[in-house]
């Protein structure tokens, strides 16, 4: 087998970049305070038994709070919520303030999300400078009517374009 060429992590993180992922926020509580984290790497991995799944940077302080939690809660934002995103994005002990939450089924539940998930750790994959949460679905929602998604996309938030 040939020696494979050093790809530079900053090149490869533009490229990536060009893969479009959803903007979800992973919550728990954790000795009875809300933790959350913006995840742009949420993945469904199994229907039967259902499984889903997360990546996080092994340097995460707030990966190592969740990392421990009995039950995660998944909040895929909408279009509309990118400033719950950038809410998540702040200091940890401010990411809720001013955010319409509830704990649902053990975990912190963002309103106007565009679906939900409650999720119980299954295992933790190393992967690199990242681990894989793998959990087991316990309980899923969507809105009633479907909406729009924010994705993130070459840097930026982005939304769909609207089919025609």
């Amino acid at each position: 087998m040939s020696e494979v060429e050093a790809i530079d992590p900053k090149h490869f993180r533009n490229v990536m970049g060009q893969v479009p992922t959803c903007v979800t926020i992973v919550t728990a509580m954790v000795d009875d305070a809300p933790v959350a984290m913006v995840i742009g790497s949420f993945v469904s991995v199994s229907l039967d038994p259902p499984l889903a799944g997360f990546f996080c940077t092994t340097e995460s302080g707030t990966w190592q709070e969740l990392r421990g939690a009995d039950v995660l809660g998944v909040n895929v934002l909408g279009a509309d919520q990118i400033d719950v995103s950038n809410a998540c994005m702040r200091a940890p002990e401010e990411r809720f303030e001013g955010l319409d939450w509830s704990v649902v089924d053990g975990a912190p539940k963002i309103a106007g999300t565009t679906a939900w998930l409650t999720l119980t750790p299954n295992q933790v994959i190393d992967a690199g400078d990242h681990e894989f949460a793998l959990c087991n679905v316990t309980h899923i929602e969507a809105s009633a009517e479907p909406s729009e998604p924010v994705i993130f996309f070459g840097g930026g938030y982005r939304t769909l374009a609207p089919k025609e």
